[in-house]
């Protein structure tokens, strides 16, 4: 399984976007600069009242899935 890791700082009045419907994906990079998207409902249990902010581990199955979310700090 690949993993990557994102560092997040998405505000909170960007994630609201999400439930107006005009975002529905979080384009970040790595820290190894890969680009990915991921739905932005995968982040939605570290929402919190500033938005979503961490170090995230993001976890692939072998067709590039998405598995999980793991915040790491």
């Amino acid at each position: 399984m690949a993993k990557l890791v994102l560092n997040v700082a998405l505000p909170a009045f960007k994630y609201e976007a999400m439930y107006a419907g005009a975002a529905k994906n979080l384009v970040a990079s790595s820290l190894d600069g890969r680009k990915v998207q991921l739905p932005l409902s995968a982040f939605q249990s570290f929402v919190t009242h500033q938005g979503i902010h961490g170090l995230f581990e993001v976890e692939f199955d072998n067709r590039n899935k998405l598995v999980g979310v793991t915040k790491l700090r």
